[in-house]
């Protein structure tokens, strides 16, 4: 998982804006990777935080988003800049948190963290732009490794057929989070259709 923070000006924001930055889930990939020029062109600093499989294992994924939050406004703060607003993708049950942490690094921002965040302010589309290409050239290189494995998304009937090759197999690689609900589900279902088969030929 990747998380960005995407520094801008009013006027770097409105010309990321007129050339088509929105949330990056209404783009395809070819647009999110053409915009990620932009991106870098326009912007005063990006800053990427990457939470691995084994950390959303061990701890509670809401309070790993707001430390890598805290690692990304502390990392713009040691470069010296010092936002008038700081605008966050809502992290569920923990905005006093968030608010907290930025407040304790800039006392005179403006901290907003608000649902669709990445839909309504340009700088957290750009954000969502720059974690979202990040994560499509991960996944590109995990199939170079473990091969099809789609888009890793538990929507995508590709990524499925491989989570139930990766269980047959009995071992299942690390870019895998063991903890992960689909996983399971895929699991279950694998069981399930084991017994259905026992009890034809049985």
């Amino acid at each position: 998982m990747f998380v960005a923070g995407v520094a801008l000006s009013d006027e770097q924001g409105g010309t990321l804006s007129g050339v088509g930055v929105r949330d990056s889930k209404t783009l395809s990939r070819t647009k999110r990777h053409r915009l990620l020029l932009d991106i870098i062109k326009h912007s005063d600093l990006i800053v990427v935080s990457r939470i691995l499989p084994e950390d959303i294992d061990r701890e509670n994924i809401n309070d790993l988003e707001v430390r890598a939050v805290e690692r990304i406004l502390k990392h713009a703060k040691s470069r010296g800049l010092i936002p008038t607003k700081v605008v966050v993708d809502e992290i569920a049950g923990r905005r006093l948190a968030v608010e907290r942490v930025a407040r304790d690094l800039f006392p005179d921002a403006e901290v907003i963290m608000r649902p669709k965040a990445d839909r309504d302010y340009v700088q957290v589309s750009a954000a969502s732009i720059v974690a979202k290409c990040l994560r499509d050239g991960l996944i590109r290189i995990l199939s170079t490794t473990y091969g099809e494995i789609g888009s890793g998304y538990p929507s995508d009937p590709r990524t499925i057929k491989w989570l139930k090759q990766v269980k047959q197999s009995g071992s299942a690689p690390c870019c895998i989070r063991k903890s992960w609900k689909t996983l399971r589900r895929v699991q279950l279902r694998t069981l399930d259709d084991y017994a259905k088969k026992s009890e034809k030929t049985s």
